[in-house]
């Protein structure tokens, strides 16, 4: 008899400002978040958490109720990331500390435990609100990421290779390219369709003198970087989840218009045959967000990464 499917899973949240001081409510979000056992969780908007004092004490007990390790983002700490430790060791926390980020993301190199070669990298991101400008930059500074490189000894010496990266979830505060909808998927807002007009000037910008478009870059970038959508790849694979994984993860509302999938998790491209599923989690009466769970096979991933560097020395 052959081994049952070890599957992982990746969980991407947003959490309004983790609760907004309402303990209860941050518990029923910890709560609800272990209850989908995540093997990696990306946390945006973790305000409050430190890596001393109280905050630390609260980032403490998230931890032990989602059984998970893990690291905050930089400065604001308004990013997280969590691993389950007996599915992942942990190799390095990364700094990124870096210039003109106002939520800091937060990333890891991850190796597979049980493997001295199955290394990921993960991450979480948070991009800018306000400024298209600013997401523009952000989304480059995402593509690191996927530029992380790590030397390995082999038979045959010493090989230098690109790690790929298994996830990177997002509040990317922007759309996906127009031309890249799955058939059937809620189109983009058009800009009369925000009434706020401040948030218009925010998810859009200027080409010519009066006429501005809705802000679709971060995830043009990253796909020419090889970081694809991971939820349009599962929506368009025969027998998958179809539409219901490019749900909108934003419901619709007077300021910011119609619903639509401002959530996402990239992933480098030649790691898409081992997702399984994408799913939207509704968090209707928690957060202003829907979360995205992403299973991968766990032994597809393994398979992917040695057919592609071979196995260490």
């Amino acid at each position: 008899m052959s081994a049952p499917p070890r599957h992982i899973r990746i969980v991407s949240c947003n959490f309004e400002l983790n609760g907004n001081g309402d303990y209860q409510k941050w518990l029923a979000m910890q709560q609800r978040l272990a209850a989908l056992r995540p093997t990696i969780l990306c946390r945006q908007e973790t305000f409050g958490y430190a890596p001393a004092g109280r905050g630390a004490t609260m980032f403490g007990e998230s931890k032990r109720i989602l059984k998970l390790a893990g690291a905050l983002g930089p400065n604001r700490h308004a990013t997280a990331l969590y691993y389950d430790p007996e599915v992942f060791e942990q190799i390095t926390v990364w700094d990124t500390e870096w210039p003109g980020w106002l939520l800091h993301p937060t990333a890891m190199t991850l190796r597979v435990r049980g493997t001295e070669d199955v290394d990921v990298v993960a991450g979480c991101a948070h991009l800018s609100y306000n400024s298209p400008t600013k997401r523009k930059a952000e989304a480059e500074d995402v593509t690191r990421f996927a530029d992380r490189v790590e030397t390995y000894k082999t038979e045959q010496g010493p090989v230098t290779r690109k790690l790929p990266v298994l996830a990177v979830g997002m509040d990317c505060n922007s759309y996906v390219d127009p031309d890249r909808l799955v058939p059937g998927e809620n189109p983009i807002p058009e800009l009369g369709e925000i009434n706020d007009l401040p948030h218009r000037a925010h998810r859009s910008y200027e080409i010519t003198a009066g006429q501005r478009i809705m802000d679709s870059e971060p995830d043009r970038i990253l796909l020419t970087a090889g970081l694809e959508d991971v939820a349009r790849h599962a929506a368009l694979q025969p027998g998958g989840p179809g539409l219901a994984a490019v749900a909108p993860t934003v419901d619709a509302c007077d300021t910011h218009g119609p619903a639509h999938r401002v959530d996402r998790v990239y992933a480098t491209d030649w790691l898409l045959p081992a997702v399984v599923d994408v799913e939207v989690i509704d968090m209707t009466g928690l957060s202003d967000h829907h979360t995205l769970g992403v299973t991968y096979d766990l032994d597809t991933l393994i398979g992917l990464s040695r057919a592609r560097f071979g196995r260490p020395a």
